[in-house]
């Protein structure tokens, strides 16, 4: 009779690893799928077909500065909650057709993702960079 134990107590083992396993899955679909509902939200997809916000910039709680495009016109445009109001048009000139979303001088994530893989060893520790502690 104890084969009978072993049997349930390793089926019990497996069907907790694959319910972990399914909630790990679950977790990481729920998270994908939130990242896109701000992303969406927060107006972090900034091109359209004809429209394009070339620059953003926050002037206070949920206000914010917009540059964007439309055909061969830009305005400058003040947002909050409740309104959006054009402040005035700017030379064309100064944005180029082909330029997007201005980025600044921050990385794509990727490569400061496999930047920092790059640089990091099993084992080494992390820090001011002294190899003698």
């Amino acid at each position: 009779m104890p084969e009978t134990g072993a049997v349930q107590s390793s089926g019990s083992v497996v069907l907790s690893l694959v319910g972990g396993l399914l909630l790990f899955v679950l977790v990481l679909a729920l998270a994908w799928f939130c990242s896109r509902w701000l992303g969406g939200r927060y107006g972090f997809q900034s091109m359209g077909r004809t429209i394009r916000v070339l620059e953003r910039v926050m002037v206070g709680p949920d206000r914010s500065l917009l540059v964007v495009r439309t055909g061969e016109q830009v305005w400058l445009l003040g947002c909050t909650p409740q309104h959006i109001e054009k402040i005035g048009e700017l030379d064309p000139a100064q944005y180029p057709q082909g330029e997007g979303p201005d980025t600044g001088n921050a990385p794509d994530f990727s490569a400061a993702l496999q930047s920092a893989i790059r640089g990091w060893v099993p084992g080494k520790k992390q820090g001011n960079g002294n190899e003698d502690e």
